[in-house]
């Protein structure tokens, strides 16, 4: 057996089949560690190309790992090994290829319409990272790879990604909204009811709700407030930190109710003293008649679903199907690209949207900021069906409590518990509407303040909801309207919370 080491990635193979080898490593925070490894597979190809050749693509992919993650390195195999098989199956060269040249690339940009537009894209950016490997030859450019010949560029295709996918407020407040109403009726249940009002809360990837166990959520009774500890995804480094959020405390109560649920249904296929390890999002089925999960990854990690594919499939896309009259998605790509474009209208620079999302560079973020200097954000889900495009605009930006306001346009509400009196933002007119300040979250003329307690509003709005449910059908109408004022409400303490969390960290 042959190895080699890249980083804390161990890389084997058997000598006398060198074109298989597997990439295996640990990784995580400190206190939760995971193996994960991979399998590629080179052999099939020595149909067309050289072993040198092969051996060459072989360390391309492992040196691959100084730079990315093992599931980019495995998404990379497989598609360089697509568009080599498309290769052999074309009959293009008539003998073994032994190397990347301008005469290879010349013949493949003839065909270049039969290949996927990864594939191509794949091979380009392995040249990128490595073009003194010997599988390229001498003097190649980039300009020399073939591509579909977008003439936007990345930026103008990322742009294009996000205004195909960011939700606007009226589609966000609408999701919750039904999402509220399958729960109600009991199409959902509260693994994913808990799941999805989180997922507007944080704005993660699938793969850091993937990782949250039970005893990540944390209640602090001096504050009185809920947070929650996550650990973030693709931050190109080995033992991330996980990350505090502070949750609202609707948000908070639903994701308690879960823990509860999943201590009830799975506490007893761990030790008592390790529930807490057990995921806060689970896989979902068990082996009938058994006490075991289906999966063999959830039995050994606390009920923790393999990959962010296996968990998105289980939460987002089954929400989806469960609300099938919906028409929008609720991806991690869906939710990260609306909170995205609502921090660049509210005047956020591509540095404190990358403090939101965590992203690793700000790349991405700027395209947000692009969209709201260009006025794009009318153009956002152009696929949402015609009966959802109620008008309900995104905020212009945001306003501290602090900024001098005139008396006839601040915004306030009144806690009738406690008689505080709190500025919520300010109104747009010059005179107040009578139902103010609850109908302000949906008013174009509205901006909020980042750094008030909207709570106060929430509360008044949930009594009345309450009121509403237990008078019955005749209130039925009413019932969905103040829903739609409560997520609206939800959602401007959300976008608040991420807001006032990027300030803080630019400051640090």
């Amino acid at each position: 057996m042959a190895y080699k080491i890249v980083g804390n990635t161990t890389v084997e193979w058997d000598a006398p089949t060198p074109f298989i080898f597997t990439m295996h490593e640990t990784s995580g925070p400190v206190d939760d560690r995971r193996e994960k490894t991979i399998t590629i597979d080179l052999s099939d190809l020595r149909k067309g190309f050289e072993d040198d050749f092969l051996l060459h693509l072989k360390e391309i992919l492992i040196q691959r790992r100084n730079k990315v993650m093992l599931s980019t390195i495995n998404t990379d195999a497989r598609y360089i090994c697509l568009l080599f098989r498309k290769v052999i199956e074309f009959k293009i060269f008539d003998q073994q290829i032994s190397i990347i040249d301008e005469s290879f690339l010349l013949v493949l940009g003839t065909v270049k319409e039969n290949l996927p537009v990864d594939c191509l894209r794949v091979l380009k950016t392995a040249f990128a990272a490595n073009p003194y490997s010997q599988l390229f030859a001498p003097g190649l450019h980039d300009s020399d790879f073939p591509g579909q010949g977008e003439i936007k560029g990345r930026h103008g295709l990322q742009i294009d990604r996000i205004l195909a996918k960011a939700l606007t407020r009226a589609a966000c407040v609408h999701i919750l909204s039904r999402c509220e109403q399958a729960y109600d009726n009991g199409e959902m249940d509260i693994g994913h009811f808990s799941f999805v009002n989180l997922a507007f809360a944080v704005f993660c990837r699938p793969d850091s709700y993937r990782q949250i166990r039970l005893e990540d959520l944390k209640f602090d009774q001096k504050s009185n407030s809920f947070f929650i500890y996550i650990i973030p995804a693709k931050t190109r480094v080995h033992h991330p930190h996980k990350i505090c959020y502070r949750l609202n405390e609707p948000v908070g109560v639903l994701l308690r109710k879960q823990r509860q649920n999943v201590i009830e249904c799975y506490g007893h296929l761990v030790d008592p003293d390790e529930i807490g390890k057990l995921a806060l999002f689970p896989a979902r089925r068990l082996r009938a008649g058994k006490s075991t999960w289906l999966s063999r990854n959830a039995n050994q990690n606390f009920g923790r679903l393999e990959t962010s594919g296996s968990f998105s499939s289980t939460y987002p896309l089954s929400i989806e199907r469960t609300l099938n009259d919906v028409g929008f998605s609720v991806s991690g790509n869906v939710l990260r690209h609306t909170i995205g474009t609502q921090l660049a209208l509210t005047g956020a620079s591509a540095q404190t949207i990358q403090a939101v999302l965590k992203h690793s560079s700000e790349g991405v973020c700027r395209a947000y900021v692009d969209i709201a200097f260009e006025g794009l954000f009318n153009e956002l889900s152009d696929a949402m069906q015609p009966a959802f495009q109620s008008h309900l605009p995104a905020f212009q930006r945001f306003r501290s409590k602090s900024d001098p306001i005139s008396i006839d346009k601040a915004i306030r509400s009144e806690d009738l518990d406690t008689g505080k009196i709190e500025l919520n933002g300010e109104c747009g007119k010059q005179i107040q509407c009578e139902q103010a300040p609850i109908v302000c979250y949906g008013c174009w003329r509205f901006t909020p303040c980042w750094d008030a307690d909207h709570s106060v509003n929430l509360n008044t709005v949930q009594l009345d909801l309450e009121d509403f449910k237990q008078r019955g059908k005749p209130f039925h109408h009413m019932v969905q309207k103040t829903q739609e004022a409560k997520y609206r409400i939800i959602f401007v303490m959300n976008a608040a919370d991420r807001y006032r969390q990027a300030m803080a960290s630019e400051t640090l």
